[in-house]
């Protein structure tokens, strides 16, 4: 054994007194690596789990989830949850965040809606159908006025909605008795129009443009159009106002538009689901890419207000907690065209119409008067009886 010892002794002392270190430099980052990438692998299989799940539940025509079937990825999401909520507490009980006054939302108007829907399912309509510039087959809605008119409105429905027309249940009757052409598309992944992912206005602009190029081929040069839209579809709206649309557009009605589909998802995570935008959101965007071919930064309402020479009435709930009315205020601000708002104090989110009718009616009416072509441009406007 003292011979071992003395060997090993010389053998150092041949090598420059330096001792043989098991943990050279490079093996020291090969571990350094190897556990990164170990710890990579924990963190991101949850974080891309529920992040798949988020764009699933948000995107996805067929929205079932498989979340709380995944148990590790539901323990994660709750301890999440739980941080988040618990952060919000304590904001809370320092007099910051209080909850606000709800307002009066779609329940409170039950009634009113289901016999709007009830009376536009029973009008003779016709029914068209066209191919999206993706090969997608859309379809919508077509009722006309019982006079001659040259007033049409393409009413754009919001996301997963009651029925296509649910939006718009306490207005279409109005519409019509005001000599109004309607034209009500099926957005994509809605009703009878095909697609697997709704994509929050990115890709429904253009189908909007493709129903107002229909529309104006089927009038001709002296109609009037006008783009109307609410939550989704006002974003719809303010999105397609930055491509190149028909002349015979001559005005945009939006109706609690949100600013993008980031910002409200944003929104929506922080508020309902208290869950930080970094890593999620950022995940889900990715995934979206990857499988809807659009990412939720692609387009906002805000870049197409700057080059939009269309004139906009902006129309907001004050109490809407979904998408908050600073979304038509930021969009109102950004327009460069003509431009009014109007904010329904006591409304919820959609409900502006059914809280403050006879004043919606007035502002829309007044708007349309005022911008269709060949009127006098006088003060006409809607009177309640």
């Amino acid at each position: 054994m003292e011979n071992g010892r003395k060997e090993f002794l010389k053998g150092k002392k041949s090598m420059g007194g330096k001792k043989r270190d098991m943990y050279a430099p490079e093996k020291k980052t090969a571990i350094r690596v190897k556990l990164l990438g170990m710890a990579a692998v924990f963190v991101t299989l949850p974080v891309y789990g529920i992040s798949n799940e988020l764009f699933k539940l948000a995107a996805c025509r067929d929205n079932s989830s498989s979340m709380l079937q995944n148990e590790k990825v539901k323990k994660i999401a709750e301890d999440i949850n739980g941080i988040a909520a618990e952060r919000k507490r304590k904001r809370e009980e320092k007099g910051r965040g209080k909850r606000k006054e709800a307002g009066l939302g779609f329940a409170d108007f039950t009634h009113e809606l289901e016999e709007g829907r009830d009376w536009f399912q029973a009008q003779e309509k016709e029914h068209i159908t066209m191919v999206s510039y993706d090969g997608l087959r859309l379809a919508a809605y077509y009722l006309p006025a019982e006079q001659e008119s040259d007033k049409v409105l393409i009413l754009m429905h919001g996301y997963r909605n009651k029925g296509i027309v649910w939006d718009f249940a306490s207005l279409v009757k109005f519409y019509h008795e005001m000599g109004y052409h309607l034209l009500v598309p099926h957005q994509r992944a809605h009703g009878e129009s095909e697609g697997k992912y709704i994509c929050f206005g990115v890709k429904e602009r253009y189908d909007l443009l493709q129903w107002t190029k229909y529309i104006a081929g089927r009038f001709g040069e002296k109609c009037n159009i006008f783009l109307s839209g609410i939550s989704m579809g006002a974003s719809t709206v303010l999105m397609a106002a930055g491509l190149k649309l028909p002349e015979q557009v001559k005005g945009l009605i939006a109706d609690c538009g949100y600013t993008s589909p980031w910002d409200i998802f944003v929104h929506v995570l922080a508020k309902d689901c208290h869950l930080p935008k970094f890593p999620l959101l950022y995940a889900a965007d990715y995934i979206c890419r990857m499988k809807a071919g659009f990412h939720f930064q692609e387009c906002s309402t805000v870049e197409s207000m700057h080059v939009n020479r269309i004139p906009v009435l902006f129309i907001h709930g004050g109490k809407d907690d979904f998408v908050p009315a600073e979304m038509s205020r930021i969009n109102y601000e950004a327009c460069r065209a003509e431009k009014d708002i109007f904010i329904a104090e006591r409304a919820a989110h959609g409900t502006s119409n059914l809280v403050e009718p006879e004043a919606y009616r007035k502002k829309v009416v007044e708007f349309v008067e005022k911008w269709s072509d060949g009127n006098k441009k006088t003060d006409t406007f809607y009177r309640a009886d």
